[in-house]
């Protein structure tokens, strides 16, 4: 389980869940170059022993439209067979710097297209049970910045949004940031 900050985000209440790219090795040598995604409540990842670099893969959306600016730092962990079922990772003390999960909300006038739609797209990419309804979450974002904004070329709909997804999903992928 992983300690994620980010103020007004929790996926109890619908949030998108926050995706972290993970790289590295297992203790067999299999390499491992995943996304998976963390609830609030740290859930959400599940590695055997070996050693990897975790970093967050772009930002979750809350439930009133929030989008966070995306930490730039990366943690490697080390897990051996000290580590218990469950436990708890404090990765601001492997990194022996600020977290890497602490996302800072993005002034809803400061959101740009290319945010909510890289936010947008990682959450659709979570399949889970508790998956959120990403269209009102996005529809979220859009309206946030609008209502702070006077930009005149910001998407106005997800169906926008949606027709983009389409053209650039061919030619991207999840675990880049433009």
């Amino acid at each position: 389980m992983l300690d994620i900050s980010a103020a007004g985000w929790d996926t109890d209440n619908g949030a998108s869940r926050v995706p972290i790219h993970i790289t590295g090795k297992t203790v067999d040598g299999i390499t491992v170059d995943e996304v998976d995604y963390v609830a609030s409540n740290g859930s959400g990842i599940s590695l055997i022993q070996g050693v990897y670099t975790l970093e967050a893969a772009g930002s979750p959306i809350a439930v009133d439209g929030t989008i966070y600016q995306i930490p730039c730092t990366s943690a490697t962990l080390t897990l051996d067979d000290v580590f218990a079922t469950g436990e708890t990772i404090d990765l601001a003390e492997l990194a022996e710097q600020d977290s890497i999960l602490t996302f800072r909300p993005i002034d809803a006038g400061d959101m740009t297209n290319d945010e909510i739609y890289n936010a947008a797209l990682l959450a659709m990419a979570y399949k889970g049970n508790d998956a959120p309804n990403v269209a009102a979450l996005c529809q979220a974002a859009i309206n946030r910045r609008a209502a702070a904004s006077t930009s005149g070329d910001a998407f106005k709909s997800c169906g926008e949004i949606g027709s983009v997804l389409q053209v650039k999903r061919a030619n991207q992928s999840l675990f880049h940031r433009n």
